[in-house]
């Protein structure tokens, strides 16, 4: 009988210390600009790409002075994997209704692969995305 018990236990901890395993979080950093200017405000929106065999979560990266960090995020890091990518900027300069200010692009649309570990991805939004800005309220208000 105990040796069952000590099996029993032990296949308990093995059991245990296979579920506190997580894979650790990829940390991603990097510049935004625009016009060869920092973007103000924004944020960059990561959604798995799951036809690419994407598994994380929907996350959101802030942008401040045309850098962005997913370790200073307050869920830190990122699941390494390939993500379709909506990147949004604002003039910084908060009004009613315009929480980050007043949209300077239209939306750009662009996919990233996240890799593990530390990673930097720089991205230079094309002026074309500055022509015929759709300026909406934000949710951030």
């Amino acid at each position: 009988m105990l040796f069952q018990v000590r099996i029993f236990v032990a296949v308990c901890l093995l059991l245990l210390a296979g579920c506190a395993t997580k894979p650790q979080p990829a940390q991603l950093s990097g510049k935004v600009t625009f016009k060869g200017q920092p973007v103000p405000a924004g944020f960059i929106s990561f959604a798995p790409d799951v036809a690419k065999g994407g598994l994380g979560e929907m996350r959101v990266l802030q942008i401040k002075d045309g850098v962005y960090d997913s370790s200073k995020e307050h869920e830190p890091g990122i699941k390494p994997g390939p993500y379709f990518l909506r990147i949004s900027g604002f003039d910084g300069k908060r009004i009613p209704m315009y929480g980050q200010g007043k949209q300077i692009f239209n939306e750009v649309q662009d996919y990233h692969t996240v890799p593990d570990g530390a990673s930097v991805k720089d991205f230079e939004i094309p002026e074309s995305a500055g022509q015929n800005v759709k300026i909406q309220p934000t949710a951030d208000t």
